[in-house]
């Protein structure tokens, strides 16, 4: 299994490219690109420091989190911040967009109902949508547009660029109704799991002690959600094809490697944090999906990274 890096220090060997990640806060926390990726060197399965949209058009391997997806085509993919991911290239790409803001530009956008329910605020959900050439002619449009503002001299270009953003936000939301209106028993099903997904992805980042996990089983979720833990596994099942527990579970996981590669905590502590009661059963439920220890994983992750 591939390990997870902070990908400022990932690039911290390689001045130009991480300078030109540095340019996003000289430019109002926001930038707009129209080649391929800012640095061959990303290789190893990687967090990026920035919410990031890109318009891809070729084929290749995408990696989230442990799961491996064939791209082929044109795709419009979002990334969390909070979810590692790595692309690989099969065939040559015609030239790709892409996007980056962080927290600070963000702020443009949260209460905006379509960003909540998008994959760059809700990291369970799928972040890739397939779209038609006449689809993607469309978005290829509003990212050239972010480039002509961003190169301009208007004082006010920063405020037009959110507006272009929040464009491709509403764009892909409408992209995904459309694909989900194949059943009429979707609506309410997709209502309910956004639901639970966003109450699931809202305990995340942990980063203190006094944050630990408190919905941490299907019965916890449903009974926040006034509903029978029944109708709520039926539900997410029928949407994702994953059970509840699965999901909170990879969820858990992902989480546990964060904290094991990039936090302080000991083994009992992140066990706690992560709503265990003893850390012995963290470590079997670490162990069973990982094939490897909490200690054993952490030790590994850094003798890679010392070697980078």
């Amino acid at each position: 299994m591939q390990e997870i890096y902070e990908l400022k220090n990932l690039l911290m060997d390689d001045p130009e490219c991480f300078e030109e990640y540095l340019l996003l806060s000289q430019v109002h926390h926001f930038n707009v690109f129209n080649r391929s990726e800012i640095c061959e060197k990303t290789q190893p399965l990687h967090r990026s420091d920035f919410y990031k949209i890109s318009l891809i058009k070729g084929r290749g391997i995408l990696q989230v989190r442990d799961e491996l997806i064939e791209i082929n085509g044109n795709v419009l993919i979002f990334f969390n911040p909070t979810v590692p991911y790595f692309w690989q290239t099969l065939a040559e790409e015609t030239p790709s967009y892409y996007c980056y803001f962080d927290n600070q530009f963000q702020t443009k956008l949260l209460n905006k109902d379509y960003f909540q329910k998008s994959a760059l605020f809700t990291s369970s959900m799928n972040p890739i949508f397939s779209l038609t050439d006449e689809q993607a002619e469309d978005v290829r449009r509003i990212f050239e547009s972010m480039l002509l503002e961003i190169n301009s001299e208007y004082h006010y270009r920063y405020d037009i660029i959110a507006t272009y953003l929040q464009l491709l936000l509403q764009k892909a939301y409408k992209f995904q109704n459309i694909s989900e209106k194949s059943s009429a028993n979707k609506p309410a099903a997709i209502r309910l799991t956004s639901k639970f997904l966003n109450m699931l992805e809202n305990q995340f980042p942990i980063d203190s002690l006094e944050h630990s996990l408190k919905l941490k089983t299907p019965n916890d979720f449903a009974n926040e959600l006034s509903i029978h833990v029944n109708h709520l596994n039926y539900v997410i099942k029928e949407v994702t094809s994953k059970s509840t527990s699965e999901i909170i579970a990879s969820r858990v996981l992902t989480e546990a490697k964060a904290l094991l590669n990039h936090s302080n905590f000991d083994i009992s502590e992140i066990a706690y944090l992560l709503g265990f009661e003893y850390p012995s059963n963290f470590i079997t439920f670490f162990k069973r999906h990982t094939k490897e220890t909490p200690k054993s994983f952490r030790k590994n992750s850094f003798s890679n990274i010392q070697n980078i």
